[in-house]
């Protein structure tokens, strides 16, 4: 046997490599942001923590994040702003407002902004973990590429 097949029968026998989930957080509450790096701690979470909605679109048009988590309060933009404007730079991200309150309303607004879903703070590490998890598989099946969550 050539080395070269044995080589590509080993890597067939093997799933390809999962990639860690990249996470963007912009500017958020203290507890939720402390919980945030706690949990993706746990979970091998690669996450960016971003004190302002303008770092946060440089590096969403910089590098690729599976998945950014916008709070609903960013000083001198309205969220709706900020996620037309994630949305338009980063459009394979799925992006999540981190509110205080959900309804239909609210979700129909980020729907249309770009956005993918709404986030309910103060955060707690089972909604958290929740939203990620479902998030991740929503990513894998639009992209056919596994992340780790």
């Amino acid at each position: 046997m050539w080395l070269t097949d044995w080589y590509n029968k080993r890597n067939d026998a093997h799933p390809a490599a999962e990639r860690r989930l990249r996470i963007l957080v912009l500017r958020m509450p203290l507890p939720d942001l402390f919980l945030l790096e706690r949990v993706g701690k746990k979970h091998a979470w690669e996450v960016r923590f971003t004190t302002s909605a303008r770092e946060g679109f440089r590096l969403a048009s910089r590098s690729h994040f599976e998945l950014i988590l916008c709070d609903c309060n960013q000083p001198d933009h309205h969220w709706r702003g900020v996620l037309e404007r994630l949305a338009a730079s980063s459009p394979r991200s799925c992006i999540l407002l981190v509110s205080p309150v959900s309804d239909d309303y609210l979700r129909r607004d980020v729907l249309q902004q770009g956005g993918h879903d709404i986030l309910v703070r103060p955060l707690r590490e089972e909604s958290a973990l929740y939203a990620v998890q479902a998030a991740s598989r929503f990513i894998s099946s639009e992209s056919g590429v596994s992340v780790v969550c």
